[in-house]
């Protein structure tokens, strides 16, 4: 009779798996319960390698030295990083692991690197950023070839496709302001001009709508909402955060303004078909679809800075001039065979 310490562990069952070249096999054939034993203990083999092959050597070209000092110092989105290279070092053993392995820990060291870098990209896929992303050349004539701004391009594409997040802030301010550093060897810049260069970097990206919108807005819409630290004031309250706003103010008016104006002229098409005055439809359809917003639409606005309400509206129709200019474009939009793409 085996003695329970004679009993092999759940690991020297996975060597010996491999060994015979059937721990793939045996894997997805297993229960449930089987497999969460078996990733278990292959974690315990794997888990020291990838910290000292991989996760090490990372952390230092992060320039995050106590994270590399140990899995215990691991920041919390390191160790999520970690945690997803361990994952994805495991979901590759028992897929391959169907050949004879004698080493297992130099099998997983041989596999390690292409199963992380895979293991990644298909995390960047599964969340829709591209699995390699790289800058295109459009939008490399479109910062000016710069290398800095290049490379900051290629830093938000990269970002956007993590599960990372930057505390309080939508994007890693403080680390970009490091890298600027150390790319342009100027150390006077600090993350406001970083800030800076990201939203000229991301004006670029738009001129591209569709291709930002796969590439950059999709992504980073899926990320976790940034961890707000409240700030104590001199009262002993908590000062309220900001709103993260992952569109600016003029995006969405931009985009407002657009589904308003081709209502508006869908509905102007119809009564002029009727046979109805342009310029008595213009005023009376302007008033209806613009004037009719809802009563909590601009209420974060100071008074007139809300360029949509029923007081622009008011003052055009009410401006002759400005009526004359109105009518004579919706005639020109009316006529034309392409409407309301034109607008």
């Amino acid at each position: 009779m085996v003695s329970p310490e004679q009993q092999p562990t759940t690991t020297d069952v996975v060597r010996e798996l491999a060994r015979q070249g059937a721990l793939a096999r045996h894997f997805a054939a297993s229960t449930e319960a089987e497999r969460r034993r078996l990733r278990a203990a292959a974690t315990e083999l794997a888990w020291p390698l990838i910290f000292l092959r991989v996760t090490r050597r990372v952390e230092r070209g992060r320039g995050h030295h106590i994270c590399a000092m140990g899995v215990q110092r691991l920041s919390p989105d390191c160790l999520d990083r970690f945690h997803d290279d361990v994952e994805a070092v495991l979901d590759d053993l028992f897929a391959h692991a169907d050949v004879p392995i004698d080493n297992l820990e130099g099998w997983l060291t041989m596999r390690m690197r292409r199963a992380t870098v895979d293991g990644y990209r298909r995390r960047r896929g599964e969340r829709g950023a591209p699995q390699r992303p790289r800058v295109p050349n459009w939008l490399a004539e479109a910062v000016g070839r710069d290398p800095w701004l290049l490379d900051l391009a290629m830093a938000i594409l990269d970002w956007v496709g993590t599960e990372a997040t930057a505390g309080s802030s939508l994007w890693p301010l403080s680390a970009w302001a490091a890298r600027r550093a150390v790319r342009t060897g100027d150390h006077s810049v600090g993350e406001s001009q970083v800030a800076t260069e990201i939203e000229a970097v991301l004006a670029a990206m738009r001129q591209r709508r569709t291709w930002y919108e796969r590439n950059v807005d999709r992504p980073l819409g899926r990320k976790r909402a940034p961890v707000h630290f409240p700030r104590r004031e001199s009262s002993g309250e908590y000062a309220e955060p900001e709103p993260l706003a992952l569109v600016e103010r003029h995006e969405k008016d931009d985009t407002l303004m657009l589904e308003l104006a081709a209502q508006a002229i869908a509905l102007m098409k119809r009564r002029r078909d009727a046979g109805e005055d342009v310029r008595v439809l213009v005023t009376e359809v302007l008033g209806t679809v613009f004037g009719a917003l809802p009563a909590a639409h601009g209420l974060d606005r100071i008074p007139g800075d809300d360029p949509i309400g029923a007081e622009q509206v008011d003052a055009l129709v009410g401006d002759p001039d400005r009526l004359d200019h109105v009518v004579e474009t919706v005639i020109e939009l009316l006529n034309r065979a392409d409407r309301p793409s034109d607008l």
